[in-house]
């Protein structure tokens, strides 16, 4: 049983008018999952954190504070080692991304109507979907055991797409969703190495893409090198979006 862990990031910009949602999902093998949180729990026991959350260890906020020498410390030695505890363990990560008002702005009335403009369960469905791609071609016999994070916007709407997902006579076997599960993120150590893919994602979105700049900062470059072979992303955009519209309501 692979455990598939989802999380989804959030980020606008200085002047509020843009915003980028990526959903994320790390997946690790039973053991590989279990050689992850040891160190990843000690890391967080030092610091005197129940959780890891990206924005707050990043900004030096929360229970990441950096208010000592020490701490300062800690601080350049976790953000170097981080990106290779995640990497080396997990066995897969996808990441699903779209930008919020582009996507209400370029979608037809007719998809609105059908669908509506919640791109946190569409990219949900695509994760969930690219995943049983890779896994067909990789473990035919195998299965996901899926945990989303709790609180999100859109929590029971999803719990509704999955078992609609299970319970398609051809998207069932395809997706092979074994359970889906909702845990905080401080009980399901998997949904904080989604929380730092998707915090690096839309970091390098908002600071590097749209300044025409795709190379990514130091620790999130350390991560993809690391992963390499296992990630993939789709930043839904332009006339990639268009695209995924139109096929999409031909089918409607």
């Amino acid at each position: 049983m692979l455990k598939a862990y989802l999380d989804v990031g959030r980020k606008t910009d200085a002047e509020k008018t843009e915003e980028i949602i990526c959903v994320v999902a790390t997946v690790f093998k039973p053991v590989a999952y279990k050689q992850f949180v040891r160190p990843w729990k000690r890391m967080l026991d030092k610091w005197g954190a129940s959780a890891f959350h990206a924005t707050d260890f990043y900004s030096g906020g929360g229970e990441f504070e950096r208010t000592t020498a020490e701490r300062k410390k800690w601080y350049e030695e976790d953000s170097r080692a981080i990106p290779s505890m995640i990497g080396k363990k997990l066995t897969r990560v996808t990441a699903m991304s779209f930008l919020t008002e582009e996507f209400k702005k370029v979608a037809s009335p007719k998809w609105k109507e059908t669908f509506g403009t919640d791109t946190y369960g569409i990219a949900v469905q695509l994760c969930m979907i690219s995943l049983g791609y890779w896994l067909k071609t990789t473990s035919p016999t195998e299965r996901f055991s899926f945990v989303q994070e709790s609180g999100d916007n859109g929590q029971g709407t999803i719990n509704n797409m999955v078992e609609q997902f299970r319970n398609d006579p051809q998207m069932g076997p395809h997706v092979r969703i074994a359970s889906f599960a909702t845990r905080d993120k401080g009980a399901a150590r998997g949904l904080e190495a989604s929380d730092f893919v998707a915090w690096h994602w839309n970091k390098h979105y908002m600071d590097r893409i749209r300044k025409n700049d795709m190379a990514p900062r130091k620790d999130f470059a350390a991560f993809m090198k690391i992963a390499e072979a296992r990630i993939s992303t789709a930043f839904v955009s332009g006339e990639k979006l268009k695209y995924f519209f139109s096929v999409v309501e031909d089918k409607l």
